[in-house]
C-alpha cells in the first residue's frame, strides 16, 4: 500500500523569494522617473505599511481602482505579518514618508516601453535594503482590475521586497507556480500565494 501524504508544507517555500537574495543583492537607491537609471527591488521600512492613491490628475485612481487596489491590500497582503493602513494625508519628505503611492500612469505619467506596472524607491531609508518612500505606477486605464488585480498584486510585492523567479534564489523559472501572482510571465495569477506570504512573514 502506497501512503500518499501529500507535498509537506515546506516544500514550496524552500527558496528565498526576499531582496536580498544570493542572486539579487544590488542595494536599495532613490530613482525618479523617465527611469535612465536602474531600478531596484527594494524592502519597505518597517511592517507597518501606510499607503496611498493618488487623487490628483495626473496619476488619479478612479474610484474602482481604488476599491481594487484596496481588495488586493485586504485580501492578500494584510493576513501577513504587514499592518496595512490607508493614509489619507500623506507625507511625501522628512522623516515618516507614506510608505506606497500609487499612480495611474497617463500621457504625462508615461509607463516604460512594453511595461505593465512599474514599481520604484523614492526615498531610500538608510539601511542598504530598505526604501522609506515607494512609488507603484500601473498602466491605464483600467490595469489596476486587470487580470483581477494580479499586476497590482505583482507590483506591490515588488514594493515589500518581492523578486522574479530568476532573482530568487536558487533561482526559479519565471512562471513557477509558487510565485503566486510574482511570475513574470503570461499566467497572471491573482493571489499572492503561500510561498510569497512566508516569506514575507519571515522577514517582517
Amino acid at each position: 500500500m502506497v501512503l500518499n501524504i501529500g507535498i509537506p508544507a515546506w516544500a514550496s517555500h524552500n527558496y528565498d523569494g526576499l531582496v536580498p537574495t544570493a542572486n539579487y543583492s544590488p542595494g536599495c537607491f532613490s530613482v525618479s522617473p523617465p527611469f535612465n537609471s536602474l531600478v531596484s527591488v527594494c524592502q519597505t521600512d518597517n511592517a507597518d505599511l501606510y499607503w496611498y492613491a493618488d487623487s490628483n490628475d495626473p496619476g488619479e485612481l478612479e474610484t474602482n481602482d481604488f476599491n481594487a487596489v484596496s481588495s488586493v491590500l485586504s485580501t492578500q497582503y494584510a493576513p501577513t505579518d504587514l499592518v496595512i493602513h490607508y493614509d489619507p494625508t500623506p507625507v511625501f519628505s522628512g522623516s515618516g514618508e507614506t510608505d506606497l503611492i500609487l499612480q495611474e500612469a497617463e500621457d504625462a505619467l508615461p509607463m516604460p516601453s512594453q511595461a505593465l506596472g512599474i514599481t520604484w524607491c523614492n526615498g531610500a531609508a538608510s539601511a542598504w535594503h530598505e526604501c522609506d518612500q515607494t512609488y507603484v505606477r500601473i498602466d491605464g486605464p483600467d490595469y489596476f482590475r486587470k487580470y483581477g488585480g494580479s499586476i497590482t498584486c505583482h507590483e506591490i510585492g515588488h514594493a515589500v521586497g518581492l523578486v522574479h523567479g530568476n532573482n530568487a534564489s536558487p533561482a526559479l523559472d519565471p512562471g513557477d507556480a509558487r510565485l503566486g501572482c510574482m511570475v513574470n510571465e503570461d499566467e497572471f495569477p491573482p493571489s499572492l500565494g503561500s510561498a510569497s506570504a512566508h516569506l514575507i512573514d519571515t522577514h517582517y
